[in-house]
This record gives structure tokens, C-alpha cells and sequence, in this order.
């Protein structure tokens, strides 16, 4: 997606926010001391945690009632459908 967006013109230097409800999974891209504890994955899953590293993926924590990638994973009800739309951007109002 970088490079796409670097090709369509936009500024692309600063890091990508990854914005993620889950603080365990941020550590442990934060932090490679983590390694230990997470052989059961595999190794080509450690891109994300090279990525942080570089300087090219900032993670970010978001509460899981601001998610709002839950549009696109889970079935809502109508009040959390109509929120994940106004954060969106694509409410008419």
C-alpha cells in the first residue's frame, strides 16, 4: 500500500499507523525480547516485527468500541453499524 500511494503521488515517509485492539500483539512487534515466547509462530510472520523496527508501520492502540475495521469483520447491530460508518467517513449527514 506504501508504494502504491508513493506511485499515486503522496508522501509516504513517515511510518504507517496500524491501529490494533490487541496490546499483546503490540509488544511483541515493539519488542524483539518477546521472541521467546512466540516460537509457535512462524518465522515469516516476523515481517511485521521487522517493519516496526524499520521504522515503516507504527502500531497504535484503539479501544475496541473505536475499531472501526469491525465493519468489515463482524456482524453489528445497527448502533455500532451506523458509528463504524460516521468513522468511516461515509455517513451522509
Amino acid at each position: 500500500m506504501r508504494q502504491l500511494m508513493g506511485e499515486l503521488g503522496y508522501d509516504t515517509s513517515g511510518p504507517s499507523l496500524l491501529r490494533m485492539d490487541n496490546q499483546s500483539a503490540i509488544a511483541v512487534s515493539k519488542n524483539p525480547e518477546h521472541h521467546g515466547k512466540m516460537k509457535h509462530l512462524s518465522l515469516r510472520l516476523f515481517w511485521l516485527r521487522d517493519a516496526v523496527q524499520d521504522g515503516l508501520i507504527a502500531p497504535t492502540f484503539v479501544s475496541t468500541q473505536d475499531m472501526a475495521a469491525d465493519i468489515f469483520t463482524k456482524s453489528l447491530d445497527r448502533y455500532k453499524l451506523q458509528k463504524c460508518v460516521r468513522m468511516l467517513g461515509m455517513a451522509s449527514e
